[in-house]
Formats: C-alpha cells, structure tokens, sequence
C-alpha cells in the first residue's frame, strides 16, 4: 500500500469515527454540554463577551473564590481559549436565528459538542501521524485510532463532557508528542515554535500535565542519542527564542488573573493539595470508586506491550515505565484520588497516547496468537467500554462513591429502570494540611432536637429531623459523616429513605440542599441490623450564624427502623 493511499484509508476510518460522534451527539434529548465543572471552564467566556465583565464569573460558587481584591475562577483559562472559535459561532448564530445569547442557549450547547469533536478529531489526526513516522503498520494503526475513539474514556468526554478539559489535554498531547518527535528526527525551526506553542497550552489547559515532559526523552533511540540531540538544540538560538514564546502563551493566565484581582501569579487551588508520603496508586488504577484499569481496561491491556517494548529497546522500556511510574505517583498523591464525579480515573485521557504507544508495540511486535488474543481482549473491552458509558450517561453507574457492592449491583445491567438504583454516599475526606478539625458530634451535643439516642420507628412517618447545628464561624468546606444501624420491617422498606443535609441563613433562606438514599443498594434480604455510614462533601459560601441541618426523610412513609444515628461535622474550610 503506498503512501497515499495508506493516508487517505486512513484518513476515511477518522472520518468514520467523527460521523460517529456526530450521529451520538445529535441523538441526545438532552442536549447539555456546559454543566457542573464545564460551566467554571467555560465562563471567561461569558464573563467576558456576554456579561462584559471579567471579574464576574458565571460558574458554580465552589470554584469561584473571592479574594482581598477581586473574584478568580479556580480553573485555568486554556479551555476557554480552544472553544472560543465556536463560542463565537454560536453567538453569531444566536443573534441571527433569535436564541437567547446568554452562553447557554441550544446554539452555545451545541458549539462546545461541536469543540469536542473537533479536538477529538485533531488528536486522532496527530495519532496517526505519530504511529506512522514511529513504523507502526497501517493495519495497526487502524485497529488503534477505533481502539483510542471508542475503547478508552476518551468517546465519553467527548461526548458526554466536552466542556471538560480532557479532549482538549488528549489532543493537545497528541500534537505535543508529534511535534517534538519531529523536533528531534529533523531539527526544523517550525517545529520549535510549534512544539513551545502547543506546551504553552497545554499548561493553560491543565498546568499538572507538564509531567508529560518526563516521557519525552522516549522518543529517542538511547541515552547517548538523547544527550548529543540535547546539546545541539541547546546551542541553538531557536530554543530560546521559542522559549520565550512558551512564556507569552503561558503569560495569558497571569493577564487574566490581574484582570480578576490584580495578581499576577495565583494559587487557585488553595484548600487541594497531594498527600505524597500516603499515595493511593492502587485504589486510583484498580478500585471501585472510578478506578482507571477498572473502568477503561483497555489501558491496562496495552500496558503489555512494554514487554516487547523492553526485548526491543531497553532504553525505551526503562523511560516508559520510569515516567508512567512518576505520573501514577504524582495523580495517585492527589487528595482525591479519584477525580470526583466522572467517568474512569477522568485525568488519564490527557494521557491515553502514552497507553497508546505501548499498544501500538503490543500488537507489531507479539506473535500471531498472542496477536489474535490480544486484538479479542481489545475488541472485548471496546465493547464493555461503550456500555460503561451508556450506564455512566444513563445514571446506571454513578461518577462517584462506587464500591464493589455498588459495581456487582449493576454489573452488564442496561435497562433505564437501574438508573438512579445505587443510593448511599461516599465522599473521600477533603484535603487538609494539619489535619480535620471535629466542630460538632451530634452523640456528644445537649440539643433537645437530637432525636436519634435509641431506635426509633419510622412507621407512617415522613420526616424525622435529626439535628439542627448553628455554625460559629465563616467556612466554605464541610465534611459530614452520618452513622446509623438501619434495619428494614420488610425488604427495601427504607430503600427511598433520604438523609438530607440543608444549610440556611439566619433568615432561613436556603443556600444549600443536598440529600441521599440510606441504601446503597437494593436490598436483597431482610430484616437484620446493618451498619451503614454516609459520608458526604458539603462546600458552600457559610457565613457565621448560618444554619446545617440534617434530618431523614421517609418519602413512601414505610416502616424501618433508625438507631444510634451519630453525625460528625469536620471543618475544612480554606482562605485564598
């Protein structure tokens, strides 16, 4: 097959996978692409050509934090940067046709699945362009662009949250790798700029991705190739003259940030941070709570590509393991190991191309029956992908607080009627530096509102108020842990059963509602005693004064019965 025919085959499987992505898109009855963390991302935007005023963001009140001189977005603007083009079209399209040009319109939903795809796309194109300059066969190519699209978490956050900055990252580091690759094979002053360039956003996408410089030195044939093309770049005037140009796309940050509060370098993560001495790599790859090889097996297959990788090139074998292995510590470190609601451990589809090149040595390099297995394992957890996501977008699988009895419960499970089954809570601590601080033990107060001392019998009773909790000082971060022993008259009696935590004000006005069901699972059998502890994340704006209270709702009013119920209230609020 020659070149140009390799190319344009090529080319018509990625417009497959785009039309594809299209068709899914268009398929959605609800078509909402700016939601949750997507809206932080998303609102320099609005700020800035709707509302006309940077300083105001339009995105939720946990991630906009107010500061001595001005009000910041905890996120960076690089996403914003890359949907702007189709922000742009869309507000021209709202203004013509008479939608509601307000940023969230049908036309701005649409313009940032549209971005999604599009930057799905462009990682694709560099992929195949990466494969074929490392030697990879065509035919692999082909089995490896389907494998990446619809295989990995990747088809999710694009189409299910494009307005999360992951496809942005997978495409950003897809061109990264080719250009730097090219940088190194052919020393062409383009690919200077262009690699300086990509990095740049890069970081203003995601700044914890520059660890992807540690795989870079991959692209080399050994340590000795590495050290000679290091010195040439090094001498070359280029090299600086494109760093300069790496620090000008980075400097849009620190723009936007003196816009916002007149800083121009910015801790925007306050009250998140690493715990690097108490790493949870395993739980990040293997558990249950969104756990990357749990959910998107696929990566773990094409991990055994380093074995032919090693037998080929040791080099190669000791930078990939050795990277991969400083970058599963570095996200496994982090506070929430596991990345909040989302689908798989989310950060690793920045990274999927790494995964990508080991699978690409998997199947070149293994004999033709480890070959055959491995393309049936491949296709198998294609296939076990594309039903994850269907129960992740279905609420069959939840983004968070899974467990194994959770994940057993809905196992292969398809029909709508499971979605919204799973109940329970299981927010990990929140991040603290000197430890949490208990504020309130509902066992321990002298409120003549604490009901739960003894069982008490839920029959025919709607609600039951647990505790009401005056808060004695300003804080933006909670950490409530409910426990009780629960024990049902007959089986799921108390499967509708809510917790509810409410926070007000001194006028009673509601600032925060968030309520879950006891079970976490249907019940199977009756009628036992069980432990069960909630465990729930409650960020807010709380001012002195203000009001937490908790109690249970019986919403069907059957029978269960509630003991010893004991709510602990930890204190992680942070300043900026």
């Amino acid at each position: 097959m020659n070149s140009f025919v390799k190319n344009n085959y090529l080319n018509l499987v990625i417009a497959f996978c785009v039309v594809v992505l299209f068709f899914v898109v268009l398929s959605f009855d609800r078509k909402i692409a700016i939601d949750g963390d997507a809206r932080d991302y998303y609102s320099y935007l609005v700020s800035l050509f709707i509302d006309n005023n940077f300083t105001h963001q339009s995105g939720n009140d946990w991630y906009l934090i107010e500061t001595p001189t001005g009000t910041i977005n905890v996120h960076t603007i690089g996403v914003a940067i890359l949907i702007a083009p189709f922000f742009f079209a869309a507000l021209l399209f709202s203004k013509i046709f008479g939608f509601a040009v307000d940023g969230f319109s049908l036309p701005f939903q649409m313009g940032v699945y549209f971005a999604g795809i599009f930057y799905c796309t462009v990682g694709l194109i560099f992929i195949k362009k990466l494969l074929l300059q490392l030697n990879v066969k065509a035919n692999y190519v082909v089995a490896l662009l389907f494998l990446t699209c619809f295989g990995t978490h990747l088809f999710s956050y694009t189409v299910n949250e494009p307005g999360m900055p992951h496809v942005y990252a997978f495409a950003l580091t897809c061109a990264f790798f080719y250009f730097v690759l090219n940088l190194f094979q052919k020393r062409k002053t383009k690919y200077y700029y262009l690699s300086a360039f990509i990095l740049g956003l890069i970081i203003l996408v995601r700044p914890v991705n520059v660890v992807l410089l540690l795989f870079v030195p991959f692209f080399f044939q050994n340590k000795y190739d590495l050290i000679s093309t290091v010195k040439v770049i090094l001498r070359s005037k280029n090299f600086y003259l494109s760093t300069v140009v790496l620090c000008l796309v980075c400097s849009i940050q620190s723009v936007a940030w003196y816009n916002q509060n007149g800083k121009l370098i910015q801790d925007s993560y306050a009250g998140n941070g690493f715990y690097f001495n108490d790493p949870s790599v395993f739980k990040m790859l293997f558990g249950f709570n969104n756990g990357l090889f749990i959910y998107v097996p696929l990566c773990l297959l094409w991990l055994f590509g380093l074995i032919p990788m090693f037998n080929i090139n040791r080099y190669k074998g000791f930078v990939f393991v050795f990277s991969l292995a400083i970058i599963f510590y570095i996200f496994g470190s982090y506070w929430a190991y596991n990345y909040f609601d989302g689908f798989g451990i989310r950060t690793f589809v920045d990274f999927v191309p790494m995964f990508l090149i080991a699978g690409a040595y998997m199947f070149q390099n293994f004999t033709p029956k480890l070959k055959y297995t491995a393309g049936a394992l491949a296709f198998l957890f294609l296939c076990l992908n594309l039903l994850y996501i269907y129960q992740y977008r279905n609420g069959i699988i939840k983004g968070n607080g899974m467990n194994f009895d959770k994940y057993a419960y809905v196992f292969l499970k398809t029909n709508k009627a499971y979605g919204d089954s799973l109940g329970g809570a299981n927010d990990l601590p929140l991040y603290s530096k000197k430890g949490s601080e208990l504020l309130f033990e509902s066992k321990n107060a002298k409120q003549p509102n604490v009901v739960f001392d003894s069982i008490y019998n839920f029959k025919d009773i709607e609600y039951a108020a647990g505790c009401n909790v005056d808060i004695k000082r300003k804080s933006n971060n909670f950490y409530v842990v409910a426990e009780f022993e629960r024990k049902e008259v007959s089986r799921n009696s108390s499967y509708n059963a809510l917790f509810n935590i409410v926070g007000s004000d001194p006028a009673n006005k509601e600032k925060i509602y968030e309520a879950f069901r006891l079970n976490e699972i249907p019940s199977t059998d009756c009628c036992e005693w069980k432990k069960c502890t909630l465990a729930m994340g409650v960020t807010g704006k709380f001012e002195q004064n203000d009001k937490l209270s908790f109690f249970i709702w019986n919403k069907s009013k059957e029978a269960f019965f509630i003991k010893n119920l004991n709510v602990k209230i930890f204190d992680y609020s942070y300043n900026i």
